[in-house]
């Protein structure tokens, strides 16, 4: 249950920023209290000092994890840079190349 967990924090943290940049002029992310959710100390670590890697590691969703990364004000070279060690090398071959 603990990945949900971090799913709905990641959300919501996301969500706090967009809000508070409309007119309503929320609290957003500055104030944000993730003591709610029911994280493992590895997930609430990762999610506090914004470890892109260590979420990925963690099972975060790609794309929430990347509107955490851009959200974060990571930049879209630096984010591929930090999960660029854990890409797999694509192995296609045609059908002419059995």
């Amino acid at each position: 249950m603990s990945l949900y967990q971090l799913h709905r924090c990641v959300y919501d943290w996301v969500r706090a920023g967009e809000v508070a940049s409309g007119a309503a002029g929320g609290a957003g992310r500055e104030s944000f209290d993730s003591s709610g959710y029911e994280l493992t100390d590895d997930e609430k670590k990762a999610f506090e000092t914004k470890d892109i890697a260590a979420m990925y590691q963690l099972g975060l969703h790609e794309v929430l994890l990347n509107r955490f990364a851009r959200a974060a004000g990571f930049a879209r070279d630096d984010y591929r840079k930090l999960l660029e060690p854990f890409a797999k090398p694509e192995e296609r071959r045609g059908r002419w190349q059995r």
